[in-house]
């Protein structure tokens, strides 16, 4: 009767240091990484990979992205200098560099692609409502990308993330 009592002990205790163990480790895989919160401050940050230790019960593990993420904008209408419409389609590429910025501002990556959305249509109606027609229609369209490049980089900033590359796809009358 006393050994069934002390193997379930053991058992028990085992089994106790099994789910400790499973909540305090944690891992962070090559694609993304991981901002340590604890009780809703941010603690640390991790951007290596491997496997990393936390406290129980008061820390949470968020994950983010490192990749090169990107966004598509829809196609939209944007008036030139000289009142003629042109209908744009563009995409940008960017990577979130500071988890924490990223999180204190953004939220998650579904904000951010609205947000992303919305700073790439504003730099093209920027840009491209300033020049005359013909430039965006022709080859010097490459000399306008920078300028809206520019204009996404310093829009984006405040957000935690880094503008890889802006580019209109498309250009209809």
């Amino acid at each position: 009767m006393r050994l069934n009592f002390i193997g379930g002990t053991i058992a028990a205790v085992v089994l106790l240091a099994l789910v400790v163990a499973y909540s305090t480790l944690f891992t962070v895989q090559q694609t993304r990484q991981a901002l340590v919160v604890r009780l809703g401050q941010p603690v640390r940050q991790i951007t290596e990979p491997g496997l990393n230790v936390k406290l129980p019960l008061v820390d949470t593990v968020i994950h983010i992205d490192k990749r090169i993420l990107d966004i598509e904008s829809p196609a939209q209408e944007v008036i030139l200098s000289g009142q003629r419409r042109l209908v744009v389609d563009a995409f940008a590429r960017y990577k979130i560099v500071n988890p924490l910025l990223f999180l204190q501002t953004a939220r998650d990556e579904a904000n951010m692609r609205s947000n992303m959305g919305k700073i790439v249509n504003s730099a093209l109606r920027e840009v491209l409502g300033s020049v005359p027609f013909g430039t965006v229609l022709t080859t010097r369209r490459g000399e306008l990308m920078p300028q809206i490049t520019d204009v996404v980089i310093t829009e984006a900033k405040p957000f935690g993330v880094e503008v890889v590359d802006v580019r209109i796809m498309r250009a209809d009358l």
